[in-house]
């Protein structure tokens, strides 16, 4: 299977709320980061797997990625690739992710995030009120990528 790899624009904000809505992640704040959005789409332009940087002063939020059961590992690698990209284009230094998937941590630790702790945070990261929902479930892992 073939795989188009696309920056999101205004016109995809429709498509890419609803695919967030029916994989129960908020798409709060999307129309504010739609360019920063990267798409992985099939040949017939279903939208299949998604990845945003939220910049936040020079540190960037991993933020909405989700992914439909047929995209493989290597697949997800590319994605990354391109959201990395995103954030360096943007001048980012560094990104932050937080999961409360333990089995997502060990793919992450291979793309080259270590764990960090809540207190490592910088403040305006703190403040973004899609990390303080993910940090209220039990388990939620912090993890950063210096650029």
């Amino acid at each position: 299977m073939t795989w188009k790899i696309r920056s999101a624009n205004q016109e995809d904000l429709p498509k890419l709320e609803a695919f967030l809505t029916e994989a129960g992640v908020s798409a709060e704040g999307l129309n504010d980061s739609i360019q920063n959005f990267s798409l992985m789409e099939n040949q017939e332009g279903e939208l299949k797997a998604c990845l945003g940087v939220e910049p936040v002063g020079n540190a960037g939020l991993l933020r909405s990625f989700v992914v439909s059961p047929q995209i493989g590992q290597p697949d997800l690698m590319l994605l990354f690739k391109r959201a990395f990209l995103t954030a360096k284009n943007q001048e980012l230094d560094e990104l932050y992710l937080v999961t409360n998937k333990m089995s997502a941590v060990s793919f992450f630790s291979s793309l080259g995030f270590e764990m960090v702790n809540q207190s490592e945070l910088p403040e305006t990261i703190l403040e973004k009120s899609h990390l303080k929902q993910v940090l209220t479930v039990d388990n939620s892992a912090i993890m950063k990528i210096i650029l």
